[in-house]
């Protein structure tokens, strides 16, 4: 019996001390992988090799300090409390990343680099990202597999220090997941929608601001885009005249049949991107150009005037034929609310105008020699505010988009979801002075839960605007003073959700309602006067959840301001 007990206090303090030390390596790797991850991500190569050796030797040293005998034969201890199996857990899971995923994303890092992707004649060397696309997918499949393994473990033990340290790095392996998730779907995608197999060809929208839709503003002019292996060139730019009367005969579904009936989506171009599902606006684009030109199209592309501004910054501006600078600085004002001021009168002249700028800048955009790292930071801010969406006729590379914020899909039957969408409905282009706020809130417990989401709209337009940008083209049976907007507001709620009721400006108000991709769309038509602002309140139940709402946030020139208030539970 002495033998015993002396037995059981030597394993016991054992496993004490053992893992006390495990403790301390295991927080080196959780302060080593925040570290990695942003070297790498700046580019300091050498750095981040010495980050991981280091890491490297951490989580092995806990991995062993976790093994043997004794801690296994804890581990296996009855009760789903049980710290051991947690730590051991923890200690396996670092283990493998740092002598796996993480030095494979480190290798695909120094394989791409994006100051040399850009050749000399300005097209993109995309055999360098199809190299490292089997090693990325392996990274991936690994922390796929390691946030399911850390999830796994008991999230509640008697040891707060275990629970503590698993909840650290199931939060950082989520976040390292996504990144490298994203990771993974670009060398996939991005290799065949730059023409790695042959020649493509993508209609580009110019989307304008001050006249709000679905997707962001009103398609204006457009260009056909062809990128081969790698070399981009525009072949034509257009004007929006061009698809006006283009009738492409698309069948979108009932749903969508329902919602937007009488807009004529499907041949009326200036119409076509009312929907905030951008693979929508993407089919009719194509299907336009086919029309008009027999083309067949590999996908469509949609950028605004802000998206632009952000990639001039980088490239530097272009130069007009009439010599007038276009720039990150002005490009904005200029084709969205200066351009109506110098061409008044003129529609033709302002037509050629925009024209011209989008050339100019796309031109420049496409043909600069500039830092490639830039260009790729500005671009990914402009797709995050989803101001640049692609849509790819090839099924099986959509799919993959559709996993990403460049796709502008709407995902479907998501809950929670929080979607505002407005089209203007007077015709005008009042929505530069257009500002937005969305109140999201979700309170109380059990199966379903009430949320209320609050739409304040302000219409911040001056006096002495043109008349081309005040003027209505609606049917209305009441006055309107030059100045007065009036607003198509459409909230597309959680999957399953139901409206209890709705207010605007503190009075019971009207709606219509539909489908879209499993989530229900409420609909307001607003007028909202110079210099007003109004209300919408909805009222809601929806299924109990507590996860973020998804939150869709429509590009427009000012930007949309968020407030989500979420009560606990559980």
């Amino acid at each position: 019996m002495v033998v015993t007990g002396g037995l059981i206090m030597v394993t016991a303090l054992w496993m004490v001390i053992t893992g006390l030390l495990a403790r301390s390596q295991l927080q080196a790797v959780r302060d080593e992988v925040p570290l990695l991850r942003a070297q790498i991500t700046s580019g300091d190569l050498v750095a981040a090799r010495k980050t991981l050796d280091e890491l490297r030797t951490h989580a092995r040293r806990a991995h062993q300090l976790t093994t043997g005998p004794a801690w296994a034969l804890a581990a296996q201890l009855p009760g789903g409390d049980n710290p051991i199996r947690t730590v051991r857990g923890i200690a396996a899971t670092a283990d493998d990343l740092a002598s796996s995923a993480l030095p494979a994303l480190l290798d695909a890092r120094d394989k791409i680099d994006p100051g040399s992707l850009r050749k000399a004649d300005g097209s993109i060397d995309l055999a360098p990202i199809v190299a490292v696309a089997p090693s990325i997918e392996r990274a991936d499949r690994t922390m796929t597999a390691a946030v399911a393994r850390v999830s796994a473990l008991p999230p509640h033990t008697w040891l707060a220090a275990a629970d503590h340290a698993r909840s650290d790095l199931l939060g950082q392996l989520t976040d390292l997941a996504g990144t490298v998730r994203s990771a993974d779907l670009a060398v996939h995608i991005a290799p065949q929608l730059l023409g790695v197999d042959g020649v493509k060809r993508y209609f580009v929208g110019f989307q304008n601001e001050a006249e709000a839709r679905g997707t962001g503003g009103l398609p204006g002019a457009f260009a056909i885009l062809k990128i081969d292996h790698g070399k981009p060139t525009f072949t034509r730019f257009e004007s929006d005249t061009t698809l006006r009367k283009v009738a492409t005969g698309l069948n979108l579904g009932a749903d969508y049949q329902q919602l937007y009936e009488g807009a004529a989506t499907t041949s009326l171009y200036v119409n076509s991107n009312i929907s905030p599902n951008f693979p929508y606006a993407a089919q009719i684009w194509a299907a336009m150009w086919r029309k008009y030109s027999g083309q067949r199209l590999d996908g469509a592309i949609a950028v605004d005037p802000t998206a632009l501004s952000y990639l001039l910054d980088v490239t530097g501006g272009a130069t007009l034929p009439d010599g007038t600078k276009v720039d990150a600085g002005n490009v904005v004002s200029l084709t969205q609310s200066t351009v109506y001021t110098k061409f008044a009168t003129d529609v033709a002249g302002r037509k050629k105008y925009l024209l011209d700028i989008a050339k100019a800048a796309s031109t420049r955009i496409v043909d600069s020699h500039g830092s490639t790292s830039r260009l790729v930071d500005a671009a990914a801010k402009a797709i995050g505010e989803r101001r640049i969406l692609v849509w790819s006729a090839d099924p099986s590379v959509e799919a993959q988009l559709k996993q990403t914020a460049l796709s502008g899909a709407i995902p479907p039957n998501a809950a929670p979801f929080a979607g505002l969408s407005i089209v203007n409905d007077g015709g005008n282009k009042l929505d530069y002075y257009l500002d937005r706020t969305l109140r999201w809130q979700r309170t109380g417990c059990g199966a379903t839960r009430p949320v209320t989401v609050t739409i304040t709209l302000t219409n911040g337009a001056p006096t002495g605007l043109p008349a081309y940008v005040t003027a209505r083209s609606d049917e209305h049976g009441y006055s309107v003073k030059p100045g007065d907007n009036r607003l198509e507001v459409s909230y597309f709620a959680s999957h399953e959700a139901v409206m209890q009721s709705v207010t605007v400006g503190g009075k019971r108000g009207f709606v219509g309602s539909g489908d879209e991709l499993g989530h229900p769309v409420y609909v307001v038509d607003l007028e909202l006067p110079r210099g007003a602002t109004r209300t919408i309140v909805f009222h809601l139940v929806e299924p109990a959840g507590s996860a973020k709402p998804v939150v869709l946030r429509q590009p427009l020139v000012r930007p949309l301001n968020v407030t989500v208030e979420d009560q606990p539970c559980g």
